[in-house]
């Protein structure tokens, strides 16, 4: 489930779902198939930015963990790929630690890091709600599959802390310093809990899709989504920014080989210019929430 905090913060979650789900299938797409370093930067600095907008001070925390992943992707690539002519070290019998190597290891980190940000913004941003509204008069059961898996770690981790915090209000949970025995135990527990709840909420689930008439010809859709001219002018100005990053990857601007020895692209006028297209694509939901959260604060002064 999405935890956005204040609606000057989530703007960019206020648009249709169609928007927001095509521009983070544009920017997972671009991101893998755009490999150059500076592109890569680019994508992980904007969705940096993008879930900070939407986490605030707590996202600090996720991207700490996300530059621990990076330097060890980095750093280790080199121990595996010994290719390249630039070597830096030698280590275990002589085996080269090159500059090639780890440079094509900070771009799996990058795309690797960059992949993490836009799902956990994606997450945030596309509910359950919206996956049922965008596809679920399409493929119903396919529809329903997805909003289930989307929401079933988030929702039975808050159970099973839940349960863990009532064991230990009642003096059931493992004491302090407790035995590892003795936490499997309480875990034990605890899943067994979460089992029985989950077979009770199918049979609930089942009870309620037929009471309202699921898979049935002819049912009606309530939903609150509706397409506003916002949609439209974002929706085209997506798609030109795409086109332009596109065109410029289809000319082999963004190329860049890695061994035997690192070969940038030239910096041409269409490089540059879909360079710009592909960071402003990818800046839209930092900028349409940070113009929200403007937007926010001065509603909050006039009051």
């Amino acid at each position: 489930m999405s935890t956005l905090p204040y609606q000057g913060r989530c703007a960019f979650a206020s648009l249709h779902p169609a928007v927001t789900l095509g521009f983070f299938a544009g920017a997972i797409v671009l991101s893998m198939v755009l490999a150059n370093p500076i592109c890569q930067v680019m994508s992980v600095l904007l969705a940096a930015a993008c879930y900070l907008t939407f986490r605030g001070r707590e996202a600090w925390r996720f991207i700490a963990g996300l530059t621990a992943v990076l330097l060890v992707v980095t750093l280790s690539a080199p121990l595996f790929n010994t290719q390249g002519a630039t070597v830096l070290l030698r280590w275990w019998g002589g085996r080269p630690y090159t500059l090639e190597a780890l440079a094509l290891g900070a771009s799996t980190g990058l795309m690797l890091v960059a992949m993490m940000l836009w799902f956990a913004s994606f997450h945030l941003v596309m509910t359950s709600d919206k996956f049922t509204y965008l596809f679920g008069r399409a493929i119903p059961a396919l529809s329903l599959v997805l909003t289930m898996v989307l929401r079933l770690v988030p929702s039975y981790r808050r159970k099973a802390d839940a349960l863990m915090t009532a064991r230990a209000c009642i003096g059931k949970g493992p004491a302090e310093g407790a035995s590892v025995a003795a936490r499997v135990r309480d875990g034990g527990s605890v899943l067994l809990s979460l089992s029985a709840d989950a077979l009770e909420s199918a049979v609930v689930a089942a009870d309620s899709m037929t009471a309202r008439g699921f898979g049935l010809s002819g049912r009606t859709h309530f939903a609150l989504f509706r397409w506003e001219a916002r949609d439209t002018v974002l929706a085209v100005a997506m798609g030109a920014l795409v086109v332009g990053a596109v065109a410029a990857f289809a000319q082999g601007g963004f190329a860049i080989t890695y061994f035997p020895t690192i070969v940038w692209p030239s910096a041409g006028a269409a490089v540059l210019m879909g360079a710009v297209c592909y960071g402003a694509f990818l800046a839209i939901p930092a900028v349409i929430n940070c113009g929200g959260r403007a937007l926010w604060r001065y509603s909050l002064s006039k009051s």
